[in-house]
């Protein structure tokens, strides 16, 4: 039988010892937890943890470019010099390009000079005037592939080779910035027709859009120059331009 002292002992966590050992564990898991969370919320004021480095430009993807130029120029270019293409005047800039020739002629500026002076080079190289060792490779190289580049090299592979005589050319004279952004530009290139007399001239809309690292030329509606093409008889609103 058991003695009566035996249900006097009170439960083992009611005792002394007990309750100091268990109060001593509280202590330390709540210390332990105000550690952790200190230590882990110290971000120095920017929002990351000690210890680990913000991420860097390249981790974020982000870049640092340079502006470039969005507001056409009122003055022509200054450092240029002119070549013949066949029997028409082009113009060749240190700074503006092309710096690339031969068959053709690449390697423009990402300004509005360089579109400028990709719009003369290329125009008059894709010209039936230049001979078919121009215009072909020139039309199929540096223009943007559509419907109307196809029409356009169709149109001068029917007509085949007739060269030009001497004198019987238009000649660059002038220009006007239609538009201009860093991804399209359109530009009025200004030609005078050979007539004697009073002066004549003519302006083609060309459109030029930067693909790949260079200006490409957009071919004109149905292929036809003759769609982007309108005469006039003076230079108003005109840069004049040209071979002296």
């Amino acid at each position: 039988m058991s003695r009566s002292s035996d249900f006097a002992q009170p439960p083992p966590w009611t005792r002394p010892g007990f309750i100091a050992a268990a109060a001593l564990v509280v202590v330390i898991l709540v210390a332990g937890l105000l550690i952790a969370v200190l230590s882990g919320g110290d971000d120095g004021g920017n929002g990351t943890a000690t210890g680990t480095p913000p991420p860097s430009p390249a981790a974020t993807g982000s870049t640092t470019m340079e502006a470039l130029p969005t507001a056409a120029p009122t003055t022509a270019p200054a450092d240029v010099r002119w070549e013949l293409v066949g029997q028409t005047a082009v113009p060749v800039s240190a700074s503006a390009g092309p710096n690339r020739t031969g068959t053709t002629a690449s390697g423009y500026a990402h300004t509005p000079e360089g579109a400028l002076i990709a719009a003369a080079q290329i125009s008059v190289r894709a010209g039936f005037s230049a001979g078919r060792q121009s215009w072909e490779p020139t039309i199929q190289q540096q223009f943007e592939p559509t419907a109307d580049r196809d029409r356009l090299l169709a149109a001068l592979r029917e007509a085949g080779d007739a060269p030009a005589q001497p004198g019987e050319l238009s000649q660059i004279a002038g220009y006007q910035y239609q538009f201009y952004t860093p991804d399209t530009a359109v530009i009025g290139l200004v030609f005078r027709a050979p007539a004697a007399g009073t002066p004549r001239y003519h302006v083609l809309s060309l459109t030029l859009r930067w693909r790949d690292g260079d200006w490409r030329m957009v071919a004109p509606p149905g292929g036809a120059w003759t769609s982007v093409n309108r005469e006039t008889s003076d230079l108003v609103g005109v840069v004049e331009w040209g071979a002296r």
